[in-house]
């Protein structure tokens, strides 16, 4: 019997987009690129970096600090992230690092 594959937990548009972009780059996303990303594709910054987050969280991707130290996000840090609702400036202050496939 074939076993049926469960829905993605994070937006599989957003992952796709990312993932194309990077394989085009080759280099690790800023917030400022995740900032450019959101206004060319008419998508909110919060929707990209929950994406990112699933992403971390589930082993596919890693976010850095501004020092090179990969962050442990888990979902307590997700839950604060929804919780914030729109993201403002002072909010993305807090990813000033990189995120990249692992």
């Amino acid at each position: 019997m074939q076993q049926l594959m469960s829905a993605p937990l994070w937006d599989e548009g957003i992952s796709l987009f990312l993932n194309g972009e990077y394989d085009k780059r080759q280099e690790p996303f800023s917030i400022e690129d995740l900032r450019g990303f959101a206004n060319e594709n008419a998508i909110r910054i919060g929707d990209i970096l929950e994406t990112l987050f699933l992403m971390s969280i589930y082993g596919e991707w890693k976010f850095t600090d501004n020092d090179g130290v990969e962050q442990e996000l888990d979902e307590d840090a997700l839950n604060e992230l929804y919780a914030k609702g729109r993201l403002s400036d002072e909010d993305l202050k807090a990813f000033e690092g990189l995120w990249q496939p692992v």
